[in-house]
């Protein structure tokens, strides 16, 4: 009877919200305002001049300004604002001298000061709205989980909820008003769409322009499609400029940015070493070579304890992702390692059969092309012959359909045994390692503060842990939108890289 009042109550919302449409608050902020046309100028120095010396002082400004908008907490409640503020002055002091535009340096000085100075008006406002509502009659909604995290810890003592937007989908808090705090287009459309409560208010400054709603992307070929419209409140001075450019150039030049280098490895097939991956930048200023595998493994902070260390498709890691990774190498290699360990009286023969294989692997590609090699083994009926590169890899045990392994040691005029049987032994054993390590982060998690490693992004695992040495959770940031040729074994390790570090 619960679910089906629940399932009421939404269908009563999204109603409400169909009928009545949303609320955008927009509130004066002239301290943000004067930084976000400062913001602008700088931009169009960066355009002159190409991004060079500018880039680092026009990541930090974006950063800045992204805070501003999306966590508009008192300065004392909110040190990353300060912090953030200083490396703008940091980053303008490390340019004097450097370029010629002493005036856009003391305005972005003079703007970052009046941000720390200032009480966000916009703050304020939200309290007010929120005492407005009743606190247990309302839910705050923020952009994402270090936004919440900050949000919450400010409006703890007025007991109000603070959730990110995927949490109010699951939860569905039995409340009437959601006050989200973020522009329309930083959320996903069902916030609007398929909403959880009757009421949806917007806070956002006045000084940001793009007041568009979220719709869904086939609500353009829809038949009765739902468009929700808004209705604008003005809150407080107003009298700052407004961002006046499109939709596209505001969310493409005006918020934080990763910082991809183009393709530097050239435009050809990778050889048996190698393997084409996407560059990930990761939280805690690193980065991995992501290849093409089938999965790696990740870390699920939503899920309950014992359930919370996971493997998740390769093609299904997106910011906001946790990966759990081996610094120095591959958590395979490791795995390989320990696997070995468990056979104690088969091992060295068991290594000797692997290297041996995918030895002989190796030479055959380095004789034929890699195209060449899958069109043979499909021939021989291997269905997963787009891996033969991958099998040269000694972290991976064997192809996982037996006849694919048979037809693969044909292919090589290999014996099958005792080649096979060893593969299958090391296979299992892999099995164990895997499952024993999984044991052990799972205790490391469970006695872990999670809500930690949601603040701060990352979280090193091996403090004082055996058989976790090494490991690292850390939050994906973004994926490069190419590809590059890299060495096998340097794929998944992670490395020290800056490019995603105003992401944070």
């Amino acid at each position: 009877m619960s679910r089906i009042a629940d399932l009421n109550r939404r269908y009563a919302a999204a109603a409400s919200v169909a009928l009545n449409g949303v609320e955008i608050i927009a509130v004066g902020d002239p301290a943000g305002a004067r930084l976000n046309a400062v913001v602008r100028r700088l931009l169009l120095a960066v355009r002159d001049d190409g991004p060079g010396l500018w880039e680092d002082l026009l990541g930090a400004t974006k950063a800045l300004r992204w805070r501003l908008i999306t966590q508009p907490r008192p300065a004392r409640y909110n040190p990353v604002l300060i912090e953030m503020c200083e490396q703008v002055g940091r980053q303008v002091n490390r340019l004097r001298g450097a370029v010629g535009d002493e005036a856009l340096l003391n305005e972005l000085t003079a703007a970052a000061q009046a941000v720390t100075e200032a009480v966000s008006p916009l703050g304020v406002v939200l309290v007010r709205f929120i005492e407005k509502a009743g606190p247990s009659e309302c839910v705050v909604v923020a952009t994402s989980k270090p936004a919440q995290i900050a949000l919450a810890t400010w409006l703890c003592d007025l007991g109000t909820p603070v959730l990110t937007a995927g949490e109010l989908e699951r939860e569905q808090p039995d409340v009437g008003q959601a006050l989200v705090v973020g522009p329309p287009r930083f959320y996903r459309s069902s916030l609007v769409t398929a909403p959880v409560t009757s009421m949806v208010k917007f806070f956002l400054p006045a000084w940001f322009g793009d007041r568009s709603i979220p719709r869904s992307p086939i609500a353009a070929y829809a038949d009765g499609a739902i468009r929700v419209k808004a209705t604008v409140s003005i809150e407080g001075d107003t009298r700052e400029p407004v961002d006046t450019d499109g939709p596209d150039e505001v969310e493409e030049d005006f918020l934080p940015q990763p910082s991809w280098s183009g393709r530097k490895s050239s435009d050809r097939l990778p050889r048996a070493d190698e393997v084409a991956a996407r560059k990930v930048l990761l939280s805690g200023n690193l980065a991995i070579y992501l290849d093409d595998g089938d999965r790696i493994r990740a870390l699920d902070p939503e899920q309950p304890p014992g359930e919370r260390v996971v493997y998740t498709e390769v093609n299904a890691v997106r910011p906001g992702t946790y990966l759990l990774l081996r610094q120095g190498e591959t958590e395979r290699g490791a795995l390989y390692r320990t696997a070995l360990a468990l056979l104690p009286a088969n091992g060295s023969a068991v290594d000797a059969a692997q290297k041996a294989w995918k030895n002989a692997l190796a030479r055959r590609l380095e004789l034929i092309s890699y195209p060449e090699a899958v069109r043979e083994l499909r021939a021989r009926g291997v269905r997963t012959a787009d891996r033969v590169r991958a099998w040269t890899d000694p972290a991976l045990m064997r192809p996982n359909r037996d006849e694919d392994f048979y037809a693969l040691l044909s292919w090589l005029d290999i014996p099958i045994q005792p080649t096979f049987g060893l593969a299958t032994m090391l296979r299992r054993a892999h099995h164990q390692a895997s499952a024993n390590l999984r044991d052990q982060l799972e205790k490391a998690v469970s006695e872990a503060d999670l809500s930690a490693m949601e603040r701060d992004g990352h979280w090193r695992l091996d403090m004082g842990r055996e058989g976790v040495r090494g490991l690292i959770a850390t939050r994906v940031l973004a994926t490069s939108p190419h590809t590059e040729i890299v060495l096998r074994h340097d794929a998944r390790v992670p490395f020290r890289d800056r490019s995603g570090q105003w992401l944070e």
